[in-house]
């Protein structure tokens, strides 16, 4: 539902014209005779009226619909409405004069009583686009919410899957006795990875997530063997504060690792970096292809869920960058001061 639908202008201009209409006929009985003064013509003033408001209506919505903020919206909206108002009330004079008997004072009067309606039809307009504004946010946070939950739930159900378990438990069970220390860090990055899923936020800091994507990444590690996995990372510090999905880098990550080969003779190597632009600020994952001969793990499913997140979560996109030789997928870092 849009503030500024063309239906609604027609229908708000009829009602604010039925109104004033109403108003102005009141104002223009004779009080003596009850009856309404010869100089006031009812129909010349419903149409009159009709065309102002459809104007105002119409540049008001025109102007809620450019996304102005503050006070460019408000002198630009006052501005544009009393400059219609006016060239109204001076056209009106001006086909008054034609028509009628029409003194001076009449203008002044039709000035002051259109430049009112154009006030008016402003707040009015105001008004409803707030009261718009405040139903979409509402039926977006429900929607939010209700996605959350789901993203949560199906990471949750997928690292918990018996698959998950089983290759944990078995690398953990291939290290206790034989290299102790790694199996007692393999065992802390298992418990913070669950951690981290059951966590209940929207979204987390480059740091946090970074944090996450490493106790992923030394798992993997310590499940393929000593070099088959490497991790090339260059995170400018100053990004660190930014925002981002929770699981979003720790996916991209995993999809390279699902799809790829990474072994002590083909060690796959990710690299992890930040780039500021002037339009954006990008966390980009990219991965030479080293495509597995198993075929059996369709591709693109959990970006597409990670790219719908980030649509609903800031109106943004991700990249994917897909050439013959590497995979690089761009992730948006948002600026909470923005």
């Amino acid at each position: 539902m849009q503030p500024y639908q063309t239906e609604r202008a027609v229908l708000l201009a009829v009602a604010s014209a039925v109104i004033l209409s109403a108003v102005m006929a009141v104002g223009a009985v004779d009080p003596a005779s009850h009856q309404l003064h010869p100089d006031f013509h009812p129909l010349y003033v419903a149409a009159a009226n009709l065309l102002l408001f459809i104007a105002l209506y119409a540049y008001n919505f025109f102007i809620l619909k450019c996304r102005l903020k503050g006070g460019r919206l408000i002198l630009l909206g006052l501005a544009g409405s009393l400059l219609i108002s006016t060239l109204f009330a001076s056209l009106q004079w001006w086909l008054e004069t034609l028509l009628y008997d029409i003194s001076f004072n009449s203008f002044i009067l039709t000035l002051i009583i259109d430049n009112t309606a154009a006030l008016i039809a402003f707040l009015i307009s105001l008004l409803l686009n707030n009261v718009t504004n405040i139903q979409h946010a509402l039926v977006e946070n429900e929607h939010l919410q209700t996605e959350n939950m789901r993203i949560r739930y199906e990471t949750l159900v997928q690292q918990v899957s018996p698959h998950f378990l089983f290759n944990s438990l078995n690398t953990l069970d291939g290290l206790i006795g034989i290299d102790d220390p790694n199996a007692h860090r393999y065992l802390r990055s298992l418990a913070d990875t669950f951690r981290y899923i059951l966590q209940q936020h929207d979204t987390v800091t480059l740091s946090e997530e970074l944090l996450f994507t490493h106790n992923y990444i030394s798992m993997m590690q310590m499940r393929y063997g000593d070099g088959a996995l490497r991790i090339d990372q260059h995170i400018d510090p100053s990004l660190t504060d930014c925002h981002l999905p929770p699981f979003s880098l720790q996916l991209v990550v995993e999809n390279a690792v699902k799809h790829n080969v990474a072994t002590n003779r083909h060690p796959l190597t990710v690299s992890i970096s930040t780039l500021r632009t002037p339009n954006a600020t990008l966390i980009i994952v990219s991965n030479p292809k080293q495509p597995k001969a198993d075929t059996s793990h369709p591709g693109g499913i959990g970006l597409a869920n990670l790219s719908g997140r980030y649509n609903m979560l800031f109106h943004t996109d991700i990249t994917i960058i897909d050439s013959d030789t590497s995979f690089t997928v761009q992730l948006p870092l948002i600026n909470p001061k923005q």
